[in-house]
């Protein structure tokens, strides 16, 4: 199973149970992050020199600010810095991760939470952030253990609920998977990182309309991000409505990817295969749906690639 990611391009994404099944797979690489290499060097770089001249407590500062306004480039240096003064601390570890996560470097990511588990085991952080790093990586069975281990222990952070939510899905367990969705709004009212969340979990199952409606309520937040303006646009191409779909797509997108994903949909969208399939869940009575994870293997092979720029939004 490839894996749902967090992202910054449409990628072509996988086949899956459903009409509108996909994944969401690219990784944007970290630049300029402050090294976590043991080995000491004999020179500092120009950059690490004037790290090095910086206090803890601005250090700290510029790091919380940085997250705060999701500025995750900068996150990453700054959590980086402080790592690198302090390996053994497992909030300044968490944050790091975090925003290595947020840019991509999901590998990095785990690293960084491989380390952190080692030196503290059953630190309910650490595990939140491990599973989330898990998640965004595609490997939803071990991120659901780890999820559920420290949601055990923070039974009101609705970013684990909405983190368990994505691996069920990736998992093709979409009916559980809204459960802890809705677990997460009613932690976070309207929480337009997991409606969007949501939204996408019924773009998987065939329900375009419940998915945009969801998202619409996602997008219409001033904190919504673009994750939420691009898998609505994704669900809107598939219902037609190319104009506002691909209005959406250039809000993020430089305009050669808008250009290119657009195309692909269309294209994708004129095979007359997939709108019998659409047509097929169209005509099936709501009754009749199968959950989503009784599917027979032949089901799961009746489905379409999407170009979407994003899957899911971890927080």
């Amino acid at each position: 199973m490839k894996p749902f990611a967090e992202k910054t391009l449409w990628p072509a994404a996988r086949k899956r149970g459903s009409v509108v099944a996909a994944t969401f797979c690219s990784v944007l690489a970290l630049a300029g992050c402050a090294s976590t290499g043991a080995t000491p060097k004999t020179e500092l770089t120009p950059r690490e020199a004037a790290e090095a001249q910086i206090d803890e407590p601005a250090l700290r500062e510029a790091a919380v600010e940085s997250t705060k306004t999701q500025d995750y480039v900068a996150a990453a240096a700054y959590w980086g810095a402080l790592y690198e003064r302090s390996p053994g601390d497992a909030a300044v570890a968490v944050h790091y991760s975090k925003a290595l996560r947020q840019i991509g470097s999901i590998e990095q990511s785990l690293n960084i939470m491989k380390r952190a588990q080692i030196k503290s085991p059953g630190n309910a952080e650490i595990l939140s952030e491990f599973g989330k790093a898990l998640t965004a990586s595609g490997r939803p069975d071990q991120a659901y253990a780890m999820l559920n281990e420290a949601a055990a222990t923070l039974p009101r952070d609705w970013t684990i609920q909405s983190a368990l939510g994505v691996a069920l899905d990736q998992m093709g367990r979409y009916d559980e998977a809204k459960s802890h969705y809705n677990r997460a709004l009613s932690l976070s009212p309207d929480n337009p990182s997991v409606l969007t969340n949501l939204g996408l979990s019924y773009a998987l199952t065939g329900d375009l309309n419940t998915a945009e409606r969801t998202l619409r309520k996602a997008v219409a937040d001033q904190k919504a991000d673009a994750y939420a303006r691009q898998n609505l646009a994704i669900v809107l191409g598939l219902k037609g409505n190319f104009d506002e779909a691909e209005r959406l797509a250039r809000a993020d997108l430089p305009p050669n990817v808008a250009d290119s994903n657009m195309a692909y949909l269309r294209a994708m969208l004129s095979q007359p295969a997939l709108w019998k399939q659409m047509e097929a869940l169209d005509e099936k009575p709501a009754a009749a749906v199968q959950p989503e994870s009784k599917l027979k293997p032949s089901d799961t092979d009746q489905v379409s690639s999407l170009p979407p720029e994003t899957g899911t939004s971890l927080r």
